[in-house]
């Protein structure tokens, strides 16, 4: 399993808009069969900064499945023109012991 931690800033202004967007979207990630959880966070520092923290079966479950299949697009339509692209930070994570 992998975690994608994507990172997403509210345009100025918008960040009450693009939390709710994010939350509309979650169901489109969780209804593929390879996303096992997913979590948002929104940071107190920067109100207008988002987490959106999904578990995968692997980097290529979502790379090749879950980002070539409609699911994404409904994702990205329901977010898109909310945050800035600019500041979009996705990274892949796998546990690490401790």
């Amino acid at each position: 399993m992998v975690t994608e931690l994507a990172i997403l800033t509210a345009l100025p202004g918008g960040a009450d808009e693009l939390g709710r967007a994010i939350a509309a979207g979650v169901p489109h990630l969780r209804r593929h069969p390879d996303c096992r959880s997913v979590s948002v966070s929104r940071c107190l520092e920067e109100p207008g900064r988002f987490t959106v923290s999904v578990d995968w079966t692997s980097v290529e479950a979502h790379e090749q499945g879950f980002r070539s299949s409609p699911l994404f697009e409904r994702w990205i339509g329901s977010i898109a023109g909310l945050f800035d692209p600019a500041t979009l930070d996705t990274r892949h994570y796998e546990p690490y012991p401790a």
